[in-house]
């Protein structure tokens, strides 16, 4: 069988041929952007996500020749209202606020990122306990209230075993991402946190993936909980902008995958946005996150 390696160019051909009649039309001229904006939830330090992001927008635009720039939310829920907003043309999103921004921001699934495999998982990690029980009346990290794996599947892990986490713990806090959480963990500053794993044996995890702050290395927490697989985050486009755009928007997508499988950038391209890798994403590998929305009556503005 043909690797897609081998079919890409053939591929890439049909797309654009497909898409013709749009791009030379009067309107799709017309509407054209003379720049585009890509989003970032806040997942790590905000500053260095900054820093990586315009690092990779320099590499994009490269070699897209559109001038890329970068919009890092504040929170999850800030991602979804400036594409919303016309704010931003792209975006990554975790997977809960893909569901979320399909729906209100008309947000379109093109990839999704891929590290161990093309799942990850929420899990919970502790610096003494072994278990669930050892955390009564203790201090809590969560990432955000729409974050998948830090937030919305530990909480509905606690309620299949009948823990309100307002009552459970002692303190139970917001941190706003990921490396935050487990910063919070090395620090002492609580006693567990529920952040991401990127394999089903938490080899890899936040933990991992964001070193300490002082530049020690502390002892790896106990894995107190795993999640079952969750499909790793998305990169989508505004429906709108691509309904407009959509030679830019095919364009911008292989250019993806082209820095991702560049032997020379690919390794540089991979560390900036902290992956192994990206691949092609639907809209229905998301539905098992949309069934979880549903059947926990999951609210936009839910604290």
């Amino acid at each position: 069988m043909d690797s897609l390696q081998t079919r890409r160019p053939f591929l890439k051909f049909l797309i654009a041929l497909a898409m013709s009649v749009t791009v030379v039309s009067p309107l799709a001229r017309a509407e054209t952007p003379k720049q585009i904006t890509i989003g970032f939830i806040p997942g790590e330090n905000p500053q260095e996500l900054k820093e990586n992001g315009e690092a990779f927008a320099k590499m994009l635009q490269e070699k897209i020749g559109v001038p890329v720039n970068i919009y890092v939310s504040k929170d999850y829920t800030e991602l979804i209202d400036a594409m919303k907003n016309k704010k931003v043309d792209f975006a990554f999103f975790s997977a809960m606020t893909y569901v979320f921004a399909e729906k209100m921001a008309g947000a379109k699934v093109l990839l999704k990122k891929v590290w161990d495999g093309p799942y990850y998982y929420a899990t919970i990690l502790a610096n003494k306990a072994t278990k669930i029980s050892q955390l009564k009346g203790k201090k809590f990290a969560f990432v955000d209230q729409k974050s998948t794996s830090g937030y919305i599947l530990p909480q509905v892990y606690f309620k299949k075993n009948n823990i309100d986490s307002k009552t459970f713990f002692a303190d139970s806090i917001f941190s706003g991402n990921h490396s935050e959480s487990v910063n919070l963990l090395r620090e002492g500053k609580v006693d567990a946190a529920a952040v991401f794993s990127n394999d089903a044996k938490n080899k890899d995890t936040a933990w991992d993936r964001f070193p300490a702050k002082d530049g020690k290395r502390y002892p790896k927490p106990k894995t107190i909980w795993i999640s079952e697989p969750i499909p790793n985050d998305p990169f989508c486009v505004r429906q709108d902008f691509y309904d407009s755009n959509p030679r830019i928007a095919t364009d911008l997508m292989f250019a993806l995958r082209d820095l991702d499988e560049d032997k020379t950038n690919g390794p540089k391209f991979k560390k900036l946005l902290n992956i192994s890798g990206l691949m092609l994403a639907t809209s229905t590998q998301y539905d098992s996150v949309r069934e979880l929305v549903k059947a926990m009556n999951i609210q936009l503005g839910d604290k």
